[in-house]
C-alpha cells in the first residue's frame, strides 16, 4: 500500500459519505498545495541568500 493509499483509506474511513475517486482527488489536490507551498518557500529562501551574498563584502575589499 503507498502512502497515497493510506491517506485516502484514512479519509474514507473518517467521511463514509465520501467515494473512493472523490477522496482520491481531495488527497490529489492537497498534495498539490503542499508542493506549491514548499516550491515558493524555498525560492523565497533562495532570493534571501542571493541578497544577503550580494550585501556582503568579499575578502579582497576588507
Amino acid at each position: 500500500m503507498s502512502k497515497i493509499d493510506g491517506k485516502v483509506e484514512e479519509l474514507l474511513a473518517k467521511h463514509p459519505s465520501l467515494t473512493k475517486i472523490e477522496a482520491i482527488k481531495i488527497v490529489t489536490e492537497k498534495n498539490e498545495r503542499k508542493k506549491k507551498k514548499r516550491v515558493e518557500k524555498t525560492d523565497r529562501s533562495n532570493a534571501k541568500k542571493r541578497r544577503n551574498e550580494e550585501n556582503r563584502p568579499n575578502v579582497d575589499e576588507v
